[in-house]
């Protein structure tokens, strides 16, 4: 592993997207969409994904300076056509207009279709939980990655949702979860760094139980988590993201994809302060639990990453020697000369 500061990492990434084409302001925000999800310690959504967006924008799969448009809209929805652009554009533009909509309103309904890949989920309910908007953001595939429960076959995305809610003196809760038992990215991850996966997680193209990470990149496919639940809630994210946006009249050679978020101002039924206050009492509640063994202390959603950001911004953040080694080719790929370690 080669540990790198947020700053060094952000001015490869800057140097390699706009080089490759990428205007400033989309540069700035995929960007730090990247090393925010590396601080948090999702290193799956974070660096390792530029050399598969460099070679997005080369086969013209992402649109990089393109801009979102809204091609219906009432005043507690709105459907957003990403025109390709990236992912993460698309995303942050969808919640903003939810946010909106939901302190305007009370409550928002928004649809992103023709959206690319819009990295950690966890970003956008966090946005909107600092803004003191409860959000919940999904995305689901019907694709190859993914088996049903009782299945052998992939037919789902890892499909997965995130949720934010405000606190008060706390730091806000999030939850950000894929339906599959570990997340595509993961997967990518445990490859680079030559490691298993956990048990029960994947399976082999013939559909044999493995740990192997490269078995998924040779025709294997992930198992939903919890058996049927996780299965369930892959079928909602589908039907939310893809049904209910009519992401599927929205479909291309470029593609089909959908994300559906849902924003609640959180003063809606009372004074904002008030539902922050009581949220900061209940995690603190959920926090006097006594440890099980072998646990310090009992950590509640949001706060592994809120931590792992603490100290990754003092020690630095670690990057496998295999995903930087595709990080330099892709720079060279554009003209930037990157530094290998």
């Amino acid at each position: 592993m080669i540990l790198f500061t947020a700053d060094e990492l952000r001015d490869v990434a800057t140097r390699i997207f706009r080089a490759a084409g990428a205007e400033p302001e989309p540069t700035d925000i995929l960007v730090s969409h990247l090393i925010d999800a590396n601080l948090a310690g999702h290193d799956s959504h974070g660096v390792l994904r530029i050399p598969a967006y460099v070679q997005a924008m080369k086969r013209g799969r992402v649109q990089p300076n393109a801009r979102p448009t809204i091609v219906r809209e009432t005043p507690v929805s709105a459907l957003i056509d990403g025109n390709w652009t990236f992912g993460q554009v698309s995303a942050r533009f969808g919640m903003e207009v939810a946010i909106a909509k939901a302190k305007a309103q009370g409550v928002a309904v928004v649809g992103v279709v023709r959206c690319t890949h819009i990295g950690r989920l966890g970003t956008y309910s966090t946005q909107a939980a600092k803004e003191g908007v409860v959000a919940m953001v999904t995305i689901g595939n019907l694709g190859k990655s993914t088996a049903p429960f009782g299945g052998q076959q992939g037919i789902f995305g890892t499909n997965p949702f995130s949720f934010g809610f405000p606190a008060g003196d706390r730091a806000d809760l999030m939850v950000d979860f894929a339906t599959s038992a570990i997340a595509g990215g993961k997967v990518m991850v445990a490859r680079a760094k030559h490691e298993q996966v956990p048990p029960g997680s994947l399976l082999d193209k013939n559909g044999n139980p493995t740990t192997d990470p490269n078995a998924y990149f040779d025709g294997g496919m992930l198992l939903p988590f919890g058996g049927h639940k996780g299965s369930a809630l892959a079928v909602l994210s589908v039907l939310l993201s893809h049904v209910l946006t009519g992401a599927y009249g929205f479909a291309d050679e470029a593609g089909l994809t959908g994300t559906f978020m849902l924003a609640i101002d959180a003063g809606l039924f009372r004074d904002r302060s008030a539902v922050e206050a009581d949220a900061d009492r209940v995690l603190e509640k959920i926090k006097g639990v006594r440890p099980a063994p072998g646990f310090n202390e009992v950590l509640v959603p949001g706060e592994p990453e809120v931590n792992t950001a603490a100290r990754r911004r003092e020690e630095g953040i670690p990057v496998a020697e295999d995903t930087w080694n595709e990080i330099v080719a892709a720079g060279q790929s554009v003209g930037v000369a990157v530094e290998s370690r």
